[in-house]
C-alpha cells in the first residue's frame, strides 16, 4: 500500500492552538500506522472514546485508594488516568486524519465522534470533582461535580442548535443563501474560530489559550499538568491534598457557570440576527 501524500491526511488550518502544538503533530504518523494495521477511522474513534470513558473509574478508584493511604497505587492510577486522557485526545485527532487519508469521511463517523464528546466531556470534570471529594473529604466538591456536568457544553449551545436545526428542517431558510461570514456567526458563533492557530500571535495567542482551557481540548491539558505538579509536590513532601488541582477544578467549574446567563443572552442575539436574515 502506497503512502498517501501528507496533504490528504493532515488537516489544513487547525483552529485550536493546543491541538496545533500537541496532538496535530502526532496525528498523521499515527494515522499512517493505524491504516497499515487495517484499522478504520471509526475503529480509532471507538478506541479513543473508550480510553476516555475508562478514566472515570480509574480516577475515582485512585481517589479512594489515596484516601485509604495507599498512595503508591493511587499515584500509578493517576498517572495512568492522565495518560489515557491525553491518548484519547490524540486519537480524537487521529481519526479525522485517517478518514481524510482513506477517503472515508462520513456523517456517521462524525456522529460517532460527537457522541463520545457529549458522553465524556461532562463526565470528565465530574469525575475530577468526585476524586477531590474522596481525597479531601470536603462536601463542596460533590455539588460542583454535578453542576460541571451541564456547564461543560452549555445549555445555550444545545438550545440554539435545536432551534436552528428545526428552522432548516421546516425549510424556513437555506443556509447556503447566507454569506460565509454570516454562516460562521450564526452556526459556529465566532468568525474568529476560522483563524488558523499558526496565524495567532501575541495577545490573540494568549487569549486563545485562556479560552481553550475552559473547553475541549484545553481542559485535559490543564488538568493533566496540574495533576503532575501536585504529584511532584506530594513526592517532595510539600502537600498531599492536591492544592493546585483543587484551585483549577473550582475555576473550571465556577467560571463557566457564571458565564451561562451571558452565553444565553449572546445566543438569543445570534438567533435574532438569524431571524432578520431569513
Amino acid at each position: 500500500m502506497n503512502d498517501t501524500p501528507a496533504n490528504q491526511g493532515e488537516k489544513q488550518d487547525e483552529f485550536f492552538v493546543i491541538t496545533e502544538l500537541f496532538a496535530r503533530r502526532m496525528a498523521y504518523p499515527l494515522a499512517l500506522l493505524f491504516r497499515r494495521l487495517g484499522m478504520t477511522a471509526n475503529h480509532v474513534t471507538i478506541l479513543g472514546g473508550m480510553l476516555w470513558v475508562l478514566t472515570v473509574p480509574s480516577i475515582i478508584v485512585a481517589g479512594r485508594l489515596w484516601a485509604e493511604g495507599q498512595t503508591g497505587i493511587a499515584q500509578a492510577l493517576l498517572i495512568l488516568t492522565v495518560a489515557l486522557w491525553n491518548l484519547g485526545y490524540v486519537l480524537d485527532v487521529v481519526d479525522g486524519s485517517l478518514a481524510r487519508m482513506t477517503g472515508t469521511m462520513s456523517s456517521g463517523g462524525s456522529f460517532l465522534d460527537f457522541c463520545f464528546h457529549l458522553l465524556f466531556h461532562p463526565m470528565f470534570l465530574c469525575s475530577v470533582g468526585v476524586f477531590l471529594f474522596l481525597v479531601t473529604d470536603q462536601l463542596l466538591y460533590l455539588p460542583l461535580a454535578v453542576l460541571a456536568t451541564f456547564t461543560g457544553w452549555g445549555l445555550s449551545f444545545s438550545a440554539k442548535e435545536h432551534v436552528l436545526c428545526e428552522h432548516i428542517a421546516k425549510g424556513d431558510t437555506e443556509p447556503s443563501r447566507l454569506a460565509q461570514d454570516e454562516r460562521y456567526r450564526i452556526y459556529i458563533d465566532s468568525v474568529r474560530m476560522r483563524e488558523p492557530a499558526t496565524t495567532k500571535r501575541g495577545r490573540r495567542y494568549l487569549t486563545a489559550l485562556v479560552n481553550e482551557v475552559f473547553c475541549f481540548p484545553g481542559q485535559y491539558s490543564l488538568v493533566s499538568l496540574v495533576v503532575i505538579l501536585d504529584l511532584l509536590l506530594a513526592a517532595w513532601g510539600l502537600s498531599s491534598r492536591f492544592p493546585l488541582l483543587r484551585i483549577a477544578f473550582v475555576v473550571l467549574t465556577v467560571v463557566p457557570m457564571m458565564r451561562v446567563p451571558f452565553r444565553l443572552r449572546r445566543e438569543f442575539k445570534t438567533l435574532s440576527r438569524y431571524d432578520a436574515l431569513r
